[in-house]
């Protein structure tokens, strides 16, 4: 595998350099080449389960009788549910329906490669039998199955690796508990609750050898990058091939062992490993009123997005109470197991490549070509009307075959682009993969922008929002044709974490007066000025301000620009809200 270290990252942002801890904190040494033989099997899998599974799914996102708002496995903070109402909830909890063998196999099928539970999320109850808690699958209730060994034993049957996930706040331990569960908890007994900690994931390594641990809840303020140095080496220490996610520490600084996205895909490749999570539909836990499922198209096409950018998906499924899936879930996973079984390569033998993303799709390189010799794949989202695909940005010395189902295409070079002739042949579900051969020498025109990413920022993209306005459409993935000050770019975007976000535009803008733009999102609102000139084919990027999201999950973000006159020229592409270090 290609690191992505060692690649030019010029599309969209330019090569950062991002530090795996802070200046005070120190993990165990170890070399690259250790480093990259122990992600190893991780790096190539890029495709995984997630299961959010607790005592919240046994309430559905109700609360006597009514619907709570936002995710269902915080029904406890939204639903404002007291530890005395809540506490006892746990005795229902009972996964008599959970079969791990048909679990683990709709994610063998998938092409999914790993899989993460939920062993202990924010409400604190764990889903094995901890000698350390009363507040778990042993004496907290009436059930009598090892649920996590099951579903370890499925996992080793079917080849996929498993992985535990652990939050590090805990509204039920006596050292946060209070009357309202909160985003960012109280700590009456740190020393306490940490040596609680280390008990528990001690247990979690020593009976069931998870081969990830995936840790969330970094962001109360109680829990500091030098914490998450002594746990990451602590774990290490007990487990020293076990993979650790970068939420053990602070995720805005702590790159190691992996970052994690939090719905929501990077614009660019990162030059560090990374996993973004994201649900079949909206909820993490198991929601009765969530029928807000993903097309198979989308979760294709998402899949390719992460995989070409040299991430994996890590894809949600929330069980029922009794440990059933929904319904709807076996199909989503049974169709994107359909799609990359008929071209695996597209996805396991995918590295990402410097070139320009497309208005239609994505581009890759297979595994093991360079500079001057190997192959690309390009997955078409967007058929062409007149059957012609231009390849912007990418040409090569000698175009050896162009194919599509075994079948070659005519291709050929105009200027720096590349042109497939698709007018005899039809697209597949979801996506169609063209692969190009190439000899003497890869040349790409790539379009960079002064903006470096992490992998944790949050970002809005035009094509994704819902535009209204007179005038106001898509031309390729930018949102043009603002006409009046009330024509609005409008997201309903997710928040993994509190925080304060720098907030950036990526747009273009030509006229010889500025022109004022807006964006309110949680009750907050910031304004800033586009300086005049420019051209909106030349995107730039631009910081508004600053702003403080504090509450996790949903949250309505809008935009707009002041009136603009009839011959101003402006296009925006992209919204980002970068995480500003405490």
């Amino acid at each position: 595998m290609k690191q992505l270290s060692n690649v030019a990252l010029s599309l969209l942002v330019g090569l950062v350099t991002v530090p795996m801890i802070g200046k005070s904190a120190e993990v165990l040494p170890e070399s690259d080449a250790a480093y990259h033989q122990r992600m190893a099997w991780f790096t190539d899998a890029k495709f995984g389960l997630f299961i959010h599974y607790g005592v919240y799914s046994t309430l559905g996102g109700e609360w006597k009788g009514e619907p709570v708002p936002r995710y269902a496995e915080w029904i406890q903070r939204w639903g404002k549910i007291t530890p005395e109402e809540y506490i006892p909830l746990a005795a229902d909890f009972s996964p008599d329906a959970l079969d791990a063998d048909q679990w683990v196999k709709a994610a063998k099928d998938a092409g999914m490669k790993y899989m993460v539970i939920t062993t202990k999320h924010h409400e604190g109850f764990c889903l094995w039998d901890s000698a350390l808690t009363e507040y778990d699958l042993g004496e907290a209730t009436t059930f009598d199955r090892d649920i996590l060994g099951e579903l370890k034993a499925a996992c080793d049957k079917y080849g996929i690796a498993f992985g535990t996930y652990y939050s590090i706040i805990d509204w039920h331990h006596p050292s946060q508990r209070a009357e309202q569960a909160l985003n960012r908890t109280p700590m009456r007994d740190k020393a306490g609750y940490v040596k609680y900690m280390k008990g528990q994931l001690k247990e979690l390594i020593d009976r069931y050898d998870p081969a990830i641990m995936w840790f969330d809840g970094d962001w109360t303020d109680w829990w500091t990058m030098d914490d998450g140095a002594d746990l990451y080496n602590y774990l290490r220490a007990l487990s020293p091939d076990m993979i650790i996610n970068n939420r053990v520490a602070k995720r805005k600084e702590f790159k190691k062992d992996f970052g994690t996205p939090e719905n929501f895909t990077p614009g660019a490749a990162l030059d560090h490993n990374w996993e973004a999570c994201w649900t079949v539909n909206h909820s993490w836990g198991f929601k009765k009123s969530d029928t807000n499922w993903k097309s198979n198209e989308v979760l294709v096409q998402k899949l390719i997005d992460i995989v070409v950018k040299g991430g994996n998906l890590l894809l949600n499924v929330g069980p029922k109470a009794d440990g059933s899936w929904p319904d709807a879930a076996f199909g989503q996973l049974g169709a994107m197991g359909g799609w990359i079984a008929q071209c695996p390569d597209a996805i396991y033998e995918a590295e990402f490549v410097a070139a320009a993303e497309p208005a239609w799709g994505r581009i890759a390189q297979r595994r093991g070509s360079d500079e001057q010799n190997g192959e690309l794949f390009a997955y078409v989202f967007q058929w062409p009307e007149n059957g012609k695909l231009k390849v912007r940005g990418v040409t090569a010395g000698r175009i050896q075959a162009c194919t599509y189902d075994g079948k070659a295409l005519p291709t050929k070079t105009e200027g720096t682009d590349t042109l497939i002739d698709l007018s005899g042949v039809k697209p597949a579900d979801y996506a169609t993969v063209l692969r190009l051969q190439y000899a003497d020498g890869l040349n790409l025109s790539n379009v960079s922008y002064d903006l470096e990413l992490q992998g944790n920022e949050l970002i809005l993209k035009a094509d994704e929002a819902a535009l209204s306005g007179s005038g106001l459409k898509l031309d390729g993935q930018a949102a043009v044709g603002w006409k009046q000050a009330s024509d609005q770019a409008k997201w309903t975007m997710n928040i993994p974490a509190p925080g304060k976000f720098s907030v950036k535009l990526l747009y273009g803008y030509e006229f010889r007066k500025p022109i004022s733009v807006t964006l309110r999102v949680g009750g907050q609102e910031l304004k800033a000025e586009l300086p005049a000139k420019g051209s909106p084919e030349n995107l730039k990027i631009m910081d508004i301000g600053e702003i403080e999201l504090n509450d996790v999950g949903d949250a309505v973000c809008t935009l707009q620009f002041g009136r603009p006159a009839a011959e101003a020229r402006l296009s925006l592409k992209t919204v980002y809200f970068v995480p500003v270090a405490d």
